[in-house]
């Protein structure tokens, strides 16, 4: 009786695994019903025509890529980290505006280096859930990221102090809290991990750009490959 009880239970075990095989041998890249759910969100972009600009789109991702590498050779002196670091900056000051409506210290000066990052994302998200403009919200992202390098030269500079802030001196010739990043890991009791915490969010920045211009080009190599006319 036992050994039948045992057989038994053998064959609903290998039936389970016969049928979870059958489902993932369904999925096809070329047919977005059969992918997961969560697969489609971040993967299924919307179908592209001649009037989406495929060639821009091309050129744009080939340019996001350049940028990526300009940044991993030079870093925060890169042409195109202080071209964009002139965008960055006014969206920095308007962070420590938004959040000074909290009226906490440590918050108002991290605001800046927030809200910097978290501008960029409204474009992100703006492009992604919707419209489903993959590549688009990709560069988004990218920026997001990129201001990651904007910030960590900040954070490595919050002991010796000697960028030239907004009032044109250095921050160890400005009171105390004019210097963000010096303000915000001495009130928190992490200065002294300062280049620890710098290399950190330099590591974000560099591995998220990298994986923005791999979702991009996923993009269009999914349009190229299963949604052109025709196909």
């Amino acid at each position: 009786m036992a050994d039948q009880k045992q057989k038994s239970t053998d064959r609903v075990q290998l039936n389970l695994v016969t049928v979870k095989r059958s489902k993932l041998s369904q999925m096809r890249l070329d047919d977005r019903e059969t992918w997961p759910v969560v697969l489609q969100f971040f993967f299924y972009p919307r179908p592209l025509g001649y009037q989406q600009f495929f060639f821009l789109r091309v050129v744009l991702l080939v340019a996001m890529c350049f940028f990526t590498v300009q940044l991993f050779r030079y870093g925060y002196d890169a042409p195109v980290a202080q071209y964009l670091h002139c965008l960055n900056l006014p969206v920095h000051e308007t962070g420590h505006i938004v959040f000074g409506f909290f009226n906490k210290p440590v918050l108002t000066s991290l605001g800046g280096s927030l809200f910097q990052i978290m501008m960029p994302l409204v474009f992100c998200l703006a492009l992604w859930i919707k419209p489903r403009d993959l590549l688009g919200a990709s560069v988004g992202l990218w920026w997001a990221f990129e201001n990651f390098i904007d910030v960590a030269p900040y954070i490595a500079d919050a002991i010796p102090m000697q960028l030239t802030l907004t009032s044109g001196g250095t921050g160890s010739e400005a009171p105390y809290g004019f210097h963000d990043w010096n303000f915000i890991l001495l009130e928190t009791g992490k200065l002294s991990d300062y280049l620890k915490i710098a290399d950190t969010v330099y590591f974000i920045g560099y591995a998220g750009m990298v994986l923005c211009c791999l979702w991009g080009a996923w993009s269009l190599f999914y349009y190229f490959k299963y949604q052109r006319a025709g196909k």
